[in-house]
């Protein structure tokens, strides 16, 4: 079977009263870390200019209705397109049977994205070299050997009455590379025999 590849999510610090931001940060964290499909990063990693392009991003606050009912809300958002994937609402509690009841909600949930959603990096050419670098290491589950399919940035589809992004091209396949070499927090790959990549437009590899 073919080694898993595993997705980057960072997840900022929730929003609001501490006692309830920290308690529910801190599951959110410890689910994510302990999924199979998912590459967690924190620390300086996390910040937009270190993570790796396609990362997706968990966003948590907690927010008080006019009752002064506590609520924690979650959003799923893909980075790269700046696009919400998912979002969740639930009653917040420090009360440890409802932090249970929320994990094992988002838990499904993230383990179900995590298998369905294409794994994605970044790749650009190598100064001079018919060679290709990756943003993402071996924390991501790159190994020598892999191939990938490597596509053209989606372009947007505009709505002609509202001006609005109503949705994406389809990925299109414009060759495939194969990874020779993996570091800390990049790989090095090369095109198959016998294909050429576009020179111009930025690339980026793919499981379709």
């Amino acid at each position: 079977d073919p080694v898993p590849l595993r997705h980057a999510v960072a997840c900022p610090p929730f929003k609001g009263p501490a006692d309830l931001a920290d308690a529910y940060h801190a599951q959110m964290v410890k689910m994510l870390k302990a999924t199979d499909g998912i590459e967690y990063l924190e620390g300086a990693r996390a910040s937009t200019r270190r993570a790796p392009e396609f990362t997706y991003r968990i966003n948590g606050s907690i927010l008080q209705n006019e009752e002064g009912q506590s609520f924690v809300v979650v959003t799923l958002m893909d980075d790269a397109r700046k696009e919400q994937i998912a979002s969740y609402v639930a009653p917040a509690s420090t009360d440890p049977a409802s932090l249970a009841a929320w994990e094992q909600t988002l838990e499904r949930d993230i383990q179900r994205r995590a298998s369905k959603l294409p794994f994605e990096c970044r790749i650009r050419r190598q100064m001079g070299q018919n060679s290709y670098t990756l943003d993402r290491g071996p924390g991501s589950g790159l190994q020598p050997g892999m191939v990938l399919h490597v596509a053209l940035d989606e372009e947007p589809l505009i709505s002609p009455v509202t001006g609005e992004v109503i949705g994406r091209d389809s990925p299109r396949a414009v060759g495939q590379i194969q990874v020779f070499r993996v570091m800390e927090r990049a790989a090095y790959a090369r095109p198959l025999p016998g294909v050429q990549l576009p020179r111009s437009g930025k690339l980026y590899a793919r499981t379709f």
